[in-house]
């Protein structure tokens, strides 16, 4: 019964995972900014980056990346 619980649990968390991840936008960072001549200016959006809902997404898919992995193991040892 345990097990069986925890396997729904774990199916909920892979589903918040993927919702997370798909939610996210993609990155143009790296090589593509630093040739645009962005390289060394920090605009508003980087100022204000840690109040968006990028970094919001960000760390809920660390939390309930955390949550899977964790539910995972439990499973194992049930």
């Amino acid at each position: 019964m345990a097990f069986n619980i925890v396997c729904v649990l774990i199916l909920i968390a892979c589903v918040g995972v993927n919702l997370c991840i798909l939610l996210q936008n993609k990155r143009a960072g790296g090589f593509t900014g630093s040739v645009s001549g962005m390289g060394g200016q920090q605009t508003y959006w980087d100022k204000n980056k840690g109040k968006s809902l990028e970094k919001r997404l960000e760390r809920y898919t660390a939390i309930t990346t955390a949550i899977f992995v964790v539910l995972t193991l439990i499973s194992n040892l049930i």
